[in-house]
């Protein structure tokens, strides 16, 4: 005989919210990387362009890495743990800039 337990049907209840969660976010992901691709098309300056880019892909990366890698519902020190390596990894990205004098981006391929 086997003595299997059937699951409870709030812990059921809360399994189908976070998949249904996950859906609306990734259809938010898709709604806003259409939105990055319009924009490369209008006709505003560059500077403008690469800025609400940058933005809006830092905002898909955060939302991915909250949700998807399931940092949210991890334990706090977890979550810390992360972003400190994000933010050392930045640090250190933005020292090599400084360091090898990169003052300016080609942006001909851009136009």
């Amino acid at each position: 005989m086997s003595s299997d337990v059937a699951p409870s049907p709030d812990s059921l209840a809360e399994e189908t919210r976070r998949y249904h969660h996950f859906i609306v976010l990734a259809l938010w992901l898709s709604v806003v990387t259409g939105a990055e691709i319009v924009l490369i098309y209008l006709p505003v300056p560059t500077a403008v362009i690469l800025t609400v880019l940058t933005l809006m892909s830092a905002g898909k990366f955060f939302a991915v890495i909250l949700w998807f890698m399931h940092l949210i519902y991890d334990k706090r020190l977890l979550f810390w743990c992360f972003f400190a390596g994000l933010a050392l990894t930045f640090a250190t990205y933005a020292a090599l800039l400084m360091l090898f004098s990169v003052d300016r981006i080609d942006t001909r391929w851009f136009r």
